[in-house]
């Protein structure tokens, strides 16, 4: 191998370390702030309590806050200790790998169950509406509790460690033909595609025949922003996903010369991918507060009711000490 090649190579894995660094850091600070906020509201607005819809939201939500510890604090910690675990030690590549898997198929499933709630709760018919319940709930969040741990399980089993190619990385041939042409295009691509585009397009259509109906303006305001919610995470989930999928089915169907300057181009394109797909797990309250105006408001509202707080409470104290100033001198003066 000549000089120049193994320069080129070097250039190209300082330069996907630096994307994963760079994605990692911004992702994760973004991430929390976003993730944990968003559960704030949600389960402190009222009109959000008890709602199917949110409560999906609010899981997923969680869900995304594991992802993004997992994937984005372990990249961090590469780039800062120049060492990178998951190529060493084959415990941390199957525990990594499969918490990933788990937590990113989880946030996935969560989504699709969102736009199903939500096409039962505007549908017109009393008997589809009835079953938008917090029970339903409930039994689906364990559903796919289950079919994530599975899926996470496989990647647990089936890791592997191969510094010179992909590293950590799935490589046994059943398994890989099992993700190549079931998983990737099928599970997490064609299936979650066609359930939420679907079930979105429905909801749509429910609530512009809500809207022609007389039913209470709280619940159709509430219909319109959890539909258009909905909607933006699904756009946001196609946008960001769709290459991650391409790369990953591309990777595991080309045969690739180990160490090769070819090797580390895929690897830098993977690294990209892969941050664009775990910015869709970061942005989904500041993609709410740009979609939703009445979710603007209620946020607004929120953070008004919270400093209102302690101004009240500190005028509260005063009041208390002024009084027992008082009584204190007068207890002097006798």
């Amino acid at each position: 191998m000549s000089a120049a090649v193994n320069v080129t190579i070097d250039y190209l894995e300082n330069l996907t370390n630096g994307i994963r660094f760079s994605f990692g850091l911004f992702n994760l600070i973004l991430g929390m702030i976003s993730n944990l906020c968003l559960i704030t509201i949600l389960t402190n607005v009222k009109v959000f309590n008890k709602n199917p819809s949110s409560f999906y939201l609010i899981v997923e939500s969680y869900s995304n806050i594991g992802l993004l510890i997992i994937i984005c604090t372990s990249r961090l910690l590469i780039n800062i200790l120049n060492y990178d675990l998951s190529l060493y030690s084959i415990a941390w590549c199957k525990i990594r790998y499969g918490l990933a898997q788990f937590f990113g198929l989880f946030s996935l499933f969560t989504i699709c169950f969102t736009t199903i709630d939500q096409y039962f709760s505007t549908n017109h018919r009393f008997y589809i509406r009835r079953l938008s319940t917090m029970e339903y709930a409930y039994a689906f969040i364990v559903l796919i509790l289950c079919l994530s741990s599975i899926h996470g399980f496989l990647f647990v089993i089936y890791s592997e460690i191969r510094p010179s190619l992909f590293g950590c990385s799935i490589y046994d041939e059943v398994v890989k033909k099992y993700l190549s042409y079931v998983y990737y295009p099928l599970i997490s691509n064609a299936l979650p595609l066609f359930i939420t585009i679907t079930f979105s397009l429905l909801s749509y259509r429910n609530v512009r025949r809500i809207i022609r109906k007389q039913i209470s303006l709280i619940r159709r305001q509430l219909d319109q922003q959890l539909t258009a919610m909905v909607l933006s995470r699904v756009i946001s989930l196609i946008l960001f996903g769709l290459p991650y999928i391409i790369e990953t089915v591309y990777q595991m169907n080309v045969k690739i010369k180990e160490n090769s300057v070819k090797s580390k181009i895929v690897l830098l394109v993977g690294a990209i991918s892969d941050s664009l797909l775990y910015t869709n797990f970061s942005i989904n309250f500041f993609l709410f507060l740009i979609i939703s105006s009445r979710f603007r408001y209620q946020v607004k509202h929120f953070i008004r009711k919270i400093a209102s707080l302690k101004p009240k409470k500190f005028k509260n104290n005063r009041i208390y000490l002024r009084a027992n100033t008082v009584n204190a001198l007068v207890l002097e003066s006798v």
